[in-house]
């Protein structure tokens, strides 16, 4: 198994836990990061409780719910 994609979400994920807001950054990872490492850091917010996505991020009318790696 290629654990570069995990590795490469697992450091995007670390950045959103101490990023002021999470959910904007999430619209820039949407736009520029490969689709591979967006639905592994998918699986990684949807397993965060304590990571609150705010701003622009998310699927509207599902509060906390990412729109990455879901189309």
């Amino acid at each position: 198994m290629n654990s570069e994609p995990f590795e490469a979400a697992l450091e995007f994920y670390r950045a959103m836990k101490v990023y002021p807001s999470p959910g904007d950054l999430l619209g820039i990872y949407d736009s520029t990061v490969k689709k591979e490492v967006l639905d592994i850091l998918a699986e990684m917010i949807a397993a965060d409780d304590t990571l609150n996505l705010g701003g622009s991020g998310g699927v509207p009318g599902i509060p906390g719910m990412p729109h990455v790696g879901l189309d």
